[in-house]
């Protein structure tokens, strides 16, 4: 059965991005619209925003859902922020208070390297790639998460940068993107893309979209 009530909030919200400098953030709920996944990881959760929306968006056709939720939470500082270009996240216990309504929730606070093993004998439908945007960090995040993949996964990855031939080298998902095979993900680019500055670096970005072709 349809909830209409997240219906019309999901239609809303994505008309809310398009009208917006984030526009890409749309295709997330575009991909969970037609997809319908009853299962989600996020790595990099942030304020949890993203988060409740991306939950909502697959209660439309699916009462329970089931979400992971994988960030540095408190453990976060000013240094780290700089070095991944990244943001400073709610605490791991605000969290859980603002999501836990809405779906089986379970946080790991800590750097990626360790808590993405933590998820253990777990297949999930669809993995959003947006923790720390290094280029090391995302491809740690990218390998470990093939753990819960299975056929048909949707994997999302934030942050492909355009245009830019420097920040790539270091940062984006840019130089893991284009190395993975096309006879085991389809791959395709998201329509939208934003522009904005940061750290006086003029940044033009996309999402891509993985589809997992087979079981390993």
């Amino acid at each position: 059965m349809i909830n209409f009530i997240y219906l019309i909030l999901t239609i809303y919200r994505m008309v809310k991005y398009l009208v917006s400098d984030t526009k890409r953030y749309s295709n997330i709920l575009l991909l969970i619209f037609f997809y319908r996944p009853k299962s989600i990881v996020e790595i990099g959760v942030y304020k949890g925003g993203r988060s409740k929306e991306m939950i909502q968006a697959a209660k439309i056709f699916n009462k329970n859902i089931e979400y992971f939720g994988f960030d540095l939470f408190e453990m976060i500082n000013k240094k780290i922020q700089k070095k991944e270009l990244s943001k400073i996240p709610f605490s791991k216990k605000d969290i859980q208070n603002r999501l836990s309504k809405y779906a089986k929730i379970k946080l790991f606070k800590g750097y990626t390297t360790k808590t993405l093993s933590k998820l253990k004998n777990k297949k999930v439908d669809f993995i959003f790639i947006d923790g720390g945007h290094k280029l090391s960090t995302i491809k740690n995040d990218w390998i470990k998460s093939k753990k819960f993949q299975k056929k048909n996964t949707i994997i999302v990855f934030d942050d492909y940068y355009l245009h830019n031939k420097k920040i790539i080298k270091n940062f984006g998902c840019n130089l893991i993107v284009n190395t993975i095979p096309r006879n085991e993900y389809s791959k395709k680019f998201c329509y939208f893309t934003d522009k904005f500055t940061h750290l006086k670096q003029r940044l033009n970005i996309k999402m891509v979209f993985l589809k997992k072709l087979r079981n390993d």
